[in-house]
């Protein structure tokens, strides 16, 4: 079961400055991208110790500061365990709108990038070694152990550094987790953020609306010839009442 509606994260979001978020901005260039690799595992340290739901709110103020406004459109999501079991339900994003010029586009997109750094393969293998120690799971030996730990290291490295923190040590768990359990999770907690940035991908500037004149009398006379052309059997009132009808007002295209 499930229930879409509008996320407008960006209003909560509107206080979360440059100036509150040191760690994303300080180390990058006027577009915002990260400038080396100290600076990304600075960023995916200082991610890391947030909250997913915050840095939503911190990626759509940040997009505000180059003129870009987002609109995440998210679905309620209403699951059901293996023996139809009524599971806790989490919300999805399956779209976003973007409003801004292309050029604070690009910046914006530059800027939201640092929002999805991963955390450092160590830092994830210590996480996911932490939550060994605290939930049950099947004795294997220590070569098993350690492949389980570097497949399940390698394939949540492709999540933001925050959200892999939380789905690993503040999600809770009576066993060891599936991977299908994980990556559900870092998925859906991920998807504002992949979606605001997949929008900033794809956006292209709408084209602006024509603006409109009123006829010249040589534009008049040219649709009053063609009325003629066309209409050949009808009054010659009908005819000026036609003319008049498709001239009234501005209805020609300005070049």
């Amino acid at each position: 079961m499930r229930q879409e509606g509008f996320t407008h994260i960006g209003l909560t979001g509107r206080g979360l400055t440059r100036e509150s978020l040191p760690e994303v901005g300080s180390n990058a260039g006027r577009a915002g991208a990260v400038a080396s690799l100290a600076d990304t595992d600075r960023v995916a340290a200082w991610l890391s110790r947030q909250k997913p739901a915050d840095m939503d709110k911190a990626a759509v103020s940040r997009a505000s500061s180059h003129n870009v406004k987002l609109t995440v459109k998210s679905r309620l999501m209403f699951p059901r365990g293996p023996n139809g079991e009524v599971l806790p339900s989490y919300s999805v994003a399956t779209g976003c709108e973007v409003v801004g010029r292309e050029e604070d586009v690009r910046s914006a997109l530059a800027d939201l990038r640092n929002f999805e750094i991963p955390a450092p393969r160590r830092q994830i293998e210590q996480w996911l070694a932490e939550l060994s120690v605290i939930v049950a799971k099947r004795s294997d030996d220590e070569f098993a152990e350690g492949l389980r730990l570097e497949a399940y290291a390698s394939r949540l490295g492709a999540f933001p550094a925050d959200v892999v923190r939380k789905v690993v040590l503040e999600e809770t768990y009576k066993f060891w987790p599936t991977w299908d359990e994980l990556e559900k999770k870092c998925k859906a907690l991920s998807s504002p953020r992949r979606a605001m940035i997949l929008a900033l991908e794809n956006y292209r500037e709408p084209e602006a609306e024509p603006e409109y004149r009123r006829p010249t009398d040589e534009e008049k006379a040219t649709i009053s010839k063609l009325v003629e052309e066309l209409f050949p059997d009808v009054s010659a009132e009908w005819k000026a009442r036609a003319t008049e009808e498709v001239t009234r007002g501005n209805c020609m295209a300005k070049e």
